[in-house]
């Protein structure tokens, strides 16, 4: 069926100390930070309305549509939610906190969609499509000018990242982008702070900025999207987020890390992952992890690696040691593994500072010049491609599109940091991966620090890792993916792309043990079991696919974005809510698809193959909405709310 367009985390334990202290009538757990928890977890474990058997019963319907003011998409953060407020007038309210890109902010009762209050503009934000220079040679953006929006889907560029609530002070930090004439170049980034009960600034919008050595952030137009996340260190709270650079290769490009102060309101550290040649931090608009010593986790996308200033293509654990006395606060890399390369990935050049590429914005996937392998604007040729037919190891025929690619730098933009990664400090991993579609297990107690010589021989290095990386979101058959050449990575199953941008959805299920989630690029739903000693092993999938609609290699973007609920462990109220899109939501606006599935009781295929079942599903009741390309949909409180691209949220609840 073809559809058409129409067109904070705070540890487990003061969620609960929160959700007891919530009005008796609420339902509503408490959702602070991105992804439900600082580990990225995406996993509400207080959800007590709806369960696995009122959802196949009664099925699903869509309540109403909640507005954001002042964009036409609406929202990139993903809603956060408070419970058990007190307003001014002593009403109690589930506040949902919805900023939109036009920088105006909007709180709303959570369960009625009620609005509560709503902020004056924060600032001007920046125009979608304001220019960054001609199009020329190598450019990678159809039309007559470089953008920071290639394809025209976000109207403004404003509260980009998701924000994060503090409980305590009932206080949400949100970083709005802000230009005086709307354009990048003149654009700046503030720390805005709002009382949750009104909306009100609890202190004057803070300019952000930072330096380490001879480096500064603001030196160069940065680009804000990771979430952000906070830490209480030695009771000291601070909040911290990610960035990259809008031209990705561009002379003193970078990606940064940047600590702010709860208690002072100031950014008291920074760290570059490069010295000026890529690196960026974006992952898919999701945030740094933390664990529970305070110690940070993130991906890198392209550029430079040289294992001891640049960081490109890496996994990254950073320290933070808060300010004592006269000696000020400091943010380190104190570990780190890079798979690849991108230098080895692209054989005869990589793109440098002074090269076409250099005005590449970030985020958006560069072309090559046979094909473009990471979901560009024109249909790739495959001609003279080499074909490599196998079997994976389900015994499925799989073919491997190898394209011959001639043009130096042409698989370059393979951002290992296209998502972040599922930390599960409980048995001491990070799991990570990227636009291969390639898993790898690191040791959070030491990530094993690579050095460039390591390429030389990859068994050395990814003896580093926990266990071998696998193949995540697409199993391709025989194909080693820690091989010395590297270019052996580049290439296409069924001639599509399998990248992941989801951050994988962590499950502890009571028959199996710990069960991770992810959904790549033009694939199904994928279950794998993460045992102790960290192997990942395949269990099910789904039957949907993602970007059904796009026939031509090499396929559509983003994949699936999920997210869990359930009552604790207790049996059948566990479920996986998933949105995909039908078209490429890279370079169209696109309708997308609502799926809940039932995480634990998977169906055994003849074959011997198992299935991930699905409860309801927005396609066979003729549902639309324009999908959000790198919002996950929540469930809370017997509610599934799912951030659209037309300009609000739409609300899900049980058919009456």
């Amino acid at each position: 069926m073809k559809a058409h367009i129409a067109l904070l985390s705070v540890p487990l334990l003061s969620i609960l100390a929160l959700a007891a202290t919530a009005p008796a009538q609420s339902t509503m757990a408490p959702l602070l930070t991105r992804a439900w928890d600082n580990h990225r977890s995406g996993w509400n474990q207080h959800e007590t309305v709806l369960t696995q058997a009122n959802v196949k019963a009664k099925g699903i319907t869509r309540i109403t549509t909640i507005p954001v003011f002042g964009d036409a998409r609406g929202i990139e953060a993903q809603p956060l939610i408070l419970p058990g407020v007190t307003l001014p007038d002593g009403s109690t309210h589930d506040v949902m906190i919805l900023p939109s890109m036009a920088n105006i902010v909007r709180g709303v009762d959570a369960t009625t969609g009620a609005t509560l209050w709503t902020t004056p503009q924060l600032g001007t934000p920046i125009t979608g499509s304001d220019s960054l220079g001609p199009n020329g040679p190598g450019a990678m953006c159809p039309g007559p000018n470089q953008t920071i929006d290639c394809y025209q889907i976000n109207q403004y560029w404003g509260v980009l990242s998701t924000g994060v609530i503090d409980p305590d002070t009932q206080l949400v930090y949100l970083v709005a982008w802000i230009s005086p004439d709307t354009t990048p170049q003149n654009g700046k980034h503030y720390m805005f702070v709002l009382n949750i009960k009104d909306g009100t600034q609890a202190i004057p919008p803070v300019l952000i900025d930072g330096s380490n050595g001879t480096q500064k952030w603001s030196a160069f137009m940065r680009k804000q999207r990771s979430s952000l996340v906070m830490t209480n260190i030695a009771g000291r709270k601070t909040i911290f987020f990610a960035s990259g650079t809008i031209q990705e290769l561009g002379a003193g490009a970078a990606g940064w890390v940047l600590a702010y102060d709860v208690a002072t309101n100031q950014v008291t550290a920074a760290v570059p992952t490069t010295q000026g040649f890529g690196g960026g931090i974006w992952m898919g608009g999701q945030g740094l992890a933390a664990d529970s010593q305070g110690y940070l986790y993130g991906v890198t996308g392209n550029g430079s690696f040289d294992g001891v200033n640049d960081f490109a293509e890496s996994i990254l654990k950073i320290q933070y040691t808060p300010p004592s006395g006269a000696t000020p606060a400091s943010l380190k890399i104190v570990s780190w593994f890079t798979p690849y390369s991108d230098t080895a990935r692209s054989p005869g050049g990589y793109p440098g500072p002074t090269s076409p590429a250099a005005i590449k914005p970030a985020g958006i996937s560069a072309p090559s010049e046979a094909v473009r392998p990471v979901n560009a604007a024109m249909a790739p040729s495959m001609k003279h491609a080499r074909v490599v037919k196998t079997k994976n190891a389900q015994g499925k025929a799989v073919q491997l599109f190898y394209p011959r690619i001639a043009t130096p730098g042409a698989w370059w933009d393979e951002d290992l940091g296209s998502a972040q990664g599922a930390l599960l400090e409980n048995y001491g991993f990070y799991i990570v991966s990227g636009k291969d579609g390639i898993a790898y297990v690191t040791k959070i107690a030491g990530l094993g620090n690579t050095l460039p010589t390591d390429f030389a021989n990859a068994k050395t290095n990814c003896a580093k890792l926990a266990t071998p990386p696998v193949w995540l979101t697409e199993d391709p058959g025989p194909v080693d993916p820690c091989p010395n050449d590297q270019t052996t990575l580049n290439f296409f199953p069924w001639g599509k792309t399998r990248h992941m941008h989801m951050t994988p959805v962590q499950y502890t299920s009571p028959t199996r043990g710990q069960v991770l989630f992810a959904w790549g690029e033009n694939s199904q739903l994928h279950a794998w079991s993460v045992a102790p000693s960290g192997a990942l092993t395949y269990l099910a999938q789904g039957n949907e696919f993602a970007s059904p609609n796009v026939t031509n290699t090499p396929g559509g973007m983003p994949g699936g974005f999920c997210s869990m609920s359930s009552n604790g462990s207790t049996p059948g109220t566990a479920l996986l809510v998933c949105t995909v899109p039908y078209g490429d939501a890279n370079t169209t606006v696109t309708n997308g698809r609502l799926l809940v599935y039932d995480p634990d009781n998977f169906v055994t295929n003849p074959d011997g193959s198992q299935t991930i079942p699905v409860l309801w599903d927005s396609q066979q009741w003729t549902i639309q909405f324009v999908y959000n390309k790198f919002n996950p949909p929540i469930v809370d409180g017997g509610q599934i709310y799912v951030p659209n691209y037309n300009g609000g949220v739409d609300v899900y609840g049980l058919t009456p």
